[in-house]
């Protein structure tokens, strides 16, 4: 009877220090890079001459490389480093300014953000991530050229960001994880337009909604 009692002691310990591996092995950290279309919104897409907020922006292609840290299962750490190019509706342009051989290049921007993140479980392997994040981004206006004639450059100026996301994560195993989700990004700088003739300064307002895919490590 002694022996049992104590072969069922050995065995409790063995698994007790396998349940404080298994606790000390969890990881923690999430790395994925994640490919998108960024869907301009607000003034940002505005085709209307009249609104001098009008970016006249259409969809175009944006790419995050995002990592996390959690704290807990229920909160994290989030910093996402971001590109984003959008083009310029040039055809309504074109119509509304009765400029055939007018061109604009694109609109772009890239910058880093970092905040919390509040994770929300909904299995062992699907996970729900909500983001809010702030930093810093540097924004690049088009090129505005007719004739082969350049009448504004581009310009390239730094501004804060602001970014909200939700995310979906599953578990693929081996390390690997799939997420997908949206993220709106907000930013408002300021561009020099000097035209030769006249240089002034003019803010443009940038809303862009992200929805993209992307595979990532768990580590």
């Amino acid at each position: 009877m002694k022996k049992f009692y104590f072969m069922i002691c050995l065995l409790s310990f063995g698994w007790s220090l396998q349940a404080q591996e298994t606790k000390t092995a969890e990881k923690k950290s999430y790395l994925s890079l994640q490919p998108g279309i960024g869907f301009p919104l607000g003034n940002f897409t505005s085709r209307d001459l009249s609104n001098e907020d009008a970016g006249f922006a259409v969809a175009g292609f944006t790419i995050d490389l995002a990592y996390q840290y959690a704290f807990s299962d229920n909160i994290g750490l989030a910093v996402q480093g971001f590109y984003n190019k959008n083009d310029v509706a040039i055809r309504k342009l074109r119509d509304l300014t009765g400029l055939p051989e007018l061109r604009l290049d694109h609109w772009q921007f890239l910058g880093l953000v970092a905040g919390p993140v509040f994770i929300f479980p909904i299995s062992d392997k699907v996970k729900t991530d909500f983001k809010v994040m702030g930093g810093f981004a540097s924004a690049n206006s088009p090129d505005i050229t007719t004739d082969g004639t350049v009448l504004v450059p581009e310009d390239w100026s730094g501004c804060g960001v602001f970014q909200t996301g939700l995310a979906l994560r599953v578990d693929l195993g081996n390390q690997a994880f799939f997420t997908g989700g949206l993220d709106y990004r907000y930013l408002s700088p300021t561009f020099k337009v000097d035209s030769g003739i006249l240089s002034e300064e003019a803010t443009q307002k940038m809303s862009v909604l992200k929805v993209g895919v992307g595979i990532g490590i768990n580590f």
